[in-house]
């Protein structure tokens, strides 16, 4: 990636998270399965990756435990920096932006060494504030996720980036997995551009991936950046109830290109040739009542106004 500042406009990250299932070969599928789509759609796509030092990430004495669903499903799913860097270089060669999140100071590094393009920090990571620290030091742009935090919360975040001058991003977000439609908070979208116009806001979604009305909302209300988890299917894999296939993923583009040509130009546009014409059809032109001598001063009560306007003719507006 240049130097110069990452544009974060029109940013679709598709998540890969734990859905390789601790296989490369199934995640160079998911990787060119995503790609194909998002640039047959004309899209800036980015693939994220999730990266976590399980031998520190994981405290030593809860390494077995089975009451926290989490620790037995990365620890499945584990693969080496050699076998990650494989798939980053998969995402370079299919055209998408190298992307991750790390969950700490470890993979911050291994980020740093791979040269990863853009770093996501997941809501659950964002009051973190020794991993923000090493973080920003990267001098990579950066995007966060702000489910559950406050408007305090989020405030004290701009404010760190803001000094330290990242070029950085903030997305809305629900961490409810699913997300049912009725708790997806839409209006925070409006809210986040209001309180903060100096940042590109986005949307990162866990809602249904049969759901293609909540990206478009998200537009109208102001999102720049969308993200999806996403995976592919097989016989033994089943993917969760909010990880996109390749084709939900070109149905979801296609209500993002649906949504932004409904809502159109962000200022006021020139005045269209057939809008011009249609509204003319309509006006009343000026008439004059009775004969006026050429010089004389025409008064209200020498003209009325009438439909249709001839060609040339002034009109009463």
């Amino acid at each position: 990636m240049s130097n110069d500042k990452f544009n974060f406009d029109g940013l679709f990250t598709y998540d890969m998270a734990n859905n390789h299932q601790g296989s490369v070969e199934h995640g160079l599928k998911i990787i060119r399965s995503i790609a194909k789509v998002s640039n047959e759609s004309g899209i800036q796509g980015a693939l994220k990756f999730q990266f976590r030092h399980l031998d520190t990430f994981i405290h030593p004495d809860y390494r077995e435990s089975k009451d926290n669903k989490h620790i037995p499903r990365f620890l499945s799913t584990r693969l080496t920096p050699e076998k990650f860097e494989i798939l980053v270089n998969e995402v370079r060669k299919n055209k998408l932006i190298p992307m991750c999140t790390p969950f700490d100071e470890e993979s911050v590094s291994l980020i740093s060494k791979m040269d990863i393009d853009i770093i996501k920090i997941a809501s659950c990571s964002a009051k973190d504030w020794p991993l923000l620290e090493k973080i920003a030091l990267t001098g990579k742009p950066i995007v966060c996720s702000t489910a559950g935090l406050n408007i305090k919360d989020i405030d004290n975040i701009v404010s760190f980036f803001d000094h330290r001058g990242v070029n950085y991003a903030i997305m809305h977000c629900v961490a409810i997995y699913p997300t049912p439609s009725e708790k997806l908070q839409l209006n925070q979208i409006e809210i986040l551009n209001n309180r903060y116009p100096h940042i590109t806001i986005g949307f990162s979604t866990h809602e249904s991936p049969e759901n293609f009305n909540a990206i478009k909302i998200a537009y109208a209300k102001g999102a720049r950046i969308f993200e999806r988890h996403v995976g592919v299917e097989t016989d033994e894999i089943k993917l969760n109830a909010y990880s996109s296939t390749s084709e939900q993923i070109k149905k979801w583009i296609n209500a993002y290109n649906e949504a932004v040509a409904l809502c159109g130009t962000e200022n006021r546009p020139p005045v269209n040739r057939k809008e011009e014409e249609s509204l003319k059809s309509l006006m009343r032109g000026i008439f004059i009542i009775n004969n006026i001598k050429k010089g004389a001063k025409i008064k209200r009560s020498d003209v009325f106004f009438a439909m249709p306007i001839q060609e040339g003719q002034l009109s009463s507006g």
